[in-house]
């Protein structure tokens, strides 16, 4: 969410961004060194519209990776967001998110929340926000070693903070990371999940960059047995407007 964000100075105004990632590769695996064909996409979609004194955005990501004609991995959401008197050093954002990820079991998370920004730092080299809020998530899990589905749904707050730091002319890194923590009222006890993106830009010409990100996710009560820590490092390329 983010790196989507806009810093113009004036509005009325459409931007986005489009990135794409395609790896065609062989490996062989097993003892007997049997060559196995993957196939991997991840990309995402990002607009957004700024008016004078609020910002509107959507957001998109896929992930798929398939090996032996049978699919390994296959994730993706949509994020949509409004920050309210953007220009504000203290301003309101109100947000809604669907996501799945059917290879680790999550069938559904959809969420809705609202909450508050502020901007501890502006500068032209440093931007520096801390945002918290509260949302309310509805989960479908999938229990693929049982076969069978739960469903969660559970208030939670909202925590992040994010860093833009722009190196030098051509380089920039940013950074998001979330807290949020809700309690699981059947079961008794406190659901934490600590997530964090890391992105490292390069700028080729005015609309087109070298992306390299770095997303990680740590729930230390997964609703199903699956494991508690998961990243990903990708790089592609990336078409700004």
């Amino acid at each position: 969410m983010e790196k989507a964000r806009v810093e113009r100075d004036s509005s009325h105004y459409f931007t986005g961004k489009l990135g794409v990632n395609l790896n065609l590769f062989n490996r062989a695996t097993g003892r007997e060194g049997k060559t196995d064909h993957f196939i991997g996409l991840t990309g995402n979609g990002n607009i957004g519209y700024v008016s004078e004194h609020n910002t509107y955005l959507l957001l998109s990501s896929y992930n798929y990776v398939r090996l032996r004609s049978a699919t390994q991995v296959e994730t993706g959401y949509v994020h949509g967001r409004v920050t309210f008197r953007r220009q504000q050093r203290l301003s309101y954002e109100s947000f809604g998110q669907l996501q799945y990820d059917y290879n680790r079991g999550l069938e559904l998370r959809a969420l809705v929340g609202a909450g508050i920004r502020f901007a501890v730092v502006r500068k032209e080299n440093l931007r520096f926000n801390l945002g918290t809020g509260v949302m309310y998530e509805h989960e479908r899990w999938h229990n693929l070693a049982e076969d069978r589905y739960i469903k969660k749904h559970m208030p939670k707050l909202s925590n992040y903070a994010s860093v833009r730091l722009p190196l030098n002319p051509y380089l920039e890194l940013s950074t998001i990371h979330y807290y949020q923590v809700g309690y699981d009222q059947p079961h008794d006890q406190f659901r934490h999940r600590f997530s964090g993106d890391v992105s490292l830009t390069v700028k080729v010409n005015t609309w087109l960059q070298l992306t390299t990100n770095f997303a990680h996710t740590y729930e230390n009560q997964p609703i199903v047995p699956i494991p508690k820590y998961l990243y990903s490092l990708t790089n592609g390329l990336q078409v700004s407007f």
